[in-house]
C-alpha cells in the first residue's frame, strides 16, 4: 500500500504573508472611518472671495443661491442643485461629505470646500 502525502496548497510562509497583507489593508482603511463624528463646516466662495461659512452639523436642509448656482446645505454634506453652466459637472459631482472635499463650478466661479476641526491635512483615498 502506497501512502499519498497530503500537500497543502500553501506553505506556512504563504499563509503568514497573506495574513500580514490582510492586516495592513485593514489598518489602511481604519483612519478613513474614524473622522465620522467630526464637526464639519462648508466654506462657499464666489469669484475668489469667501461668501459664507456654514456649520453643517447644525443644518437640517437649506438652499443657498450664490451667483447663478443653487447649493443644497444639509447635515451630511453640500451639493450643487442647479447651475447656469453648460456642462453641469458641478451638479453631476454629487455631495461633498468629507473634510477636504472640494467642488467648483468654474464657469460660474463658485467653489465649495468642506473643512473639519482636526489638524490632519491628508486623505487616505484620492479620487
Amino acid at each position: 500500500m502506497i501512502l499519498k502525502s497530503s500537500k497543502l496548497p500553501f506553505l506556512k510562509g504563504d499563509i503568514l504573508l497573506i495574513l500580514f497583507l490582510c492586516i495592513i489593508i485593514v489598518l489602511l482603511f481604519v483612519p478613513s472611518f474614524s473622522g465620522a463624528d467630526e464637526k464639519l463646516t462648508a466654506e462657499i466662495f464666489y469669484e475668489g472671495e469667501l461668501v459664507s461659512t456654514v456649520s453643517l452639523s447644525e443644518k437640517e436642509k437649506e438652499e443657498m443661491t450664490v451667483g447663478n448656482c443653487v447649493l443644497l446645505l444639509e447635515k451630511d454634506g453640500v451639493s450643487f442643485v442647479s447651475s447656469d453652466c453648460h456642462d453641469k459637472l458641478c451638479v453631476k459631482r454629487g455631495k461633498l461629505k468629507r473634510k477636504g472635499d472640494t467642488m467648483a463650478c468654474v464657469p460660474e466661479r463658485v467653489v465649495a470646500v468642506i473643512k473639519g476641526e482636526s489638524k490632519e491635512d491628508f486623505h487616505i483615498a484620492t479620487y
